[in-house]
């Protein structure tokens, strides 16, 4: 499989989640929430994983709904769960959510988390 196959898969996975807008490059501007952009961060050719960074955005960053929008989709199971259903293909590992709090994505200030996933070619 190749590593835009690999990529093109977590998307595909994202897409099933209701509601979720997902962006497979760096769009210009967001256009609906909640949102997740989904790029490469990094290859390791030792042992041929790929890690992806997900950026999630659920609101604007002056809103009022602090992180409640977030934690559906940062529970370890669940209909919403980005980590579930990654986790659900064998080639996937979710790592970790982490900076939870002010993103700034196309010169807007939303509430998000970067999600690290990594993914190896598993046939």
């Amino acid at each position: 499989m190749s590593l835009s196959s690999i990529k093109a898969s977590i998307v595909n996975a994202l897409d099933t989640i209701s509601g979720l807008k997902v962006y497979d490059h760096d769009p210009g501007t967001v256009e609906e929430l909640p949102a997740v952009v989904v790029s490469l961060d990094g290859a390791n050719y030792t042992d041929l994983s790929f890690t992806f960074r997900l950026v999630l955005l659920t609101d604007s960053w002056d809103g009022s709904e602090q992180e409640a929008a977030l934690l559906p989709f940062l529970e370890a199971s669940g209909a919403s769960s980005i980590c579930g259903l990654l986790n659900a293909d064998p080639g996937c590992v979710t790592v970790d959510a982490a900076g939870i709090g002010k993103h700034r994505f196309a010169g807007v200030d939303y509430r998000g988390v970067v999600i690290s996933v990594t993914a190896r070619d598993v046939p």
